[in-house]
């Protein structure tokens, strides 16, 4: 099932014809049915009901199921794709991650408010905020409509995502208050666009270090100085996961989603992130942050944390 099928999987949550489909995504009718069809015999993700196909049940309650389609094949599909080139060149990884295919998964994502990471926020009295990866401006927009005192800032390394942000801001009327500029989180201080530290009350980041934890992870301690530099005494809250893969822990099924993340995660050059906290706090130690709190859970087959790290 490739990208632009995963695009049609929230019309899937309630039955919809091949006809339909074809002719609101501007897809071959013919070609489309084919490949539904095809994931329907093969997986267990569709079910077939006359001339309808539909998410099979298992798959409906799932938490965001067409955001993680568009996602994991859009985005990272050309690199699991070609496996077998990434591991005879690991410098070809990067550049097979879909940045745009990215956006896209992002730009659809219709939030639950309030989200855990707004109210984490505003119970640390957060209202001035730099949103590093900020992605679709999502958590600044609803922490921004929340609190008329909110001035927000986000950075994001993808120009599709840059734009998209942008025009969610714009929509709703918060151009004043937020700004959302192009730039990566291993050169912000090249970022002239960017806010004076004074005027940051707060950083925030949301599967952002995961990116920097290829070979022995010194690059990830590397982001965490740069950032520290920049912004002293800041507060930085990190929202990620624990990783699975390669790391010296027991087998367990319960985390399938996690593994399909570390996965792409390997053949896109990114690496596998820390297995549990005292890994993470290690991390932060090695750049001389030190971690002040850390909210957990687990969900959708995911270890998720929320890490209040001071800089």
């Amino acid at each position: 099932m490739g990208a632009a099928p995963a695009r049609c999987a929230p019309r899937l949550e309630a039955a919809a014809e091949v006809r339909d489909l074809a002719e609101e995504f501007a897809l071959d009718e013919q070609i489309l049915s084919a490949v539904l069809d095809y994931v329907c015999r093969t997986t267990g993700l569709l079910i077939r009901e006359d001339r309808c196909y539909r998410l099979a049940k298992a798959c409906r309650p799932y938490h965001r199921v067409a955001f993680h389609l568009e996602k994991f094949l859009g985005a990272y599909g050309p690199a699991v794709a070609r496996t077998d080139e990434v591991l005879q060149d690991p410098g070809t990884g990067p550049a097979l991650r879909d940045l745009n295919a990215l956006a896209r998964a992002f730009g659809q994502l219709q939030p639950h408010t309030p989200s855990l990471t707004a109210q984490v926020l505003q119970a640390w009295d957060v209202t001035s905020l730099l949103d590093l990866g900020c992605g679709a401006g999502t958590l600044l927009i609803e922490l921004a409509s929340a609190d008329p005192r909110f001035q927000g800032y986000g950075a994001d390394a993808g120009q599709d995502m840059v734009r998209v942000a942008n025009d969610r801001i714009h929509r709703a009327g918060l151009g004043h208050r937020l700004q959302v500029v192009l730039g990566d989180v291993r050169a912000l201080g090249e970022l002239t666009a960017l806010p004076a530290s004074e005027d940051v009350q707060a950083l925030h980041g949301r599967s952002i270090m995961n990116e920097f934890f290829a070979g022995d992870g010194s690059s990830a301690i590397g982001v965490l100085a740069g950032l520290k530099a920049r912004f002293p005494g800041r507060l930085l809250f990190l929202e990620d996961y624990y990783g699975r893969l390669t790391h010296d822990s027991p087998a367990d099924g319960s985390h399938g989603h996690t593994l399909a993340q570390d996965l792409a995660q390997v053949l896109s050059g990114q690496g596998v992130p820390p297995l549990d906290l005292p890994g993470w706090a290690g991390v932060y130690q090695e750049a001389d942050c030190t971690l002040v709190k850390a909210y957990e859970g687990d969900n959708d087959g995911v270890a998720w944390f929320i890490h209040v790290v001071a800089l």
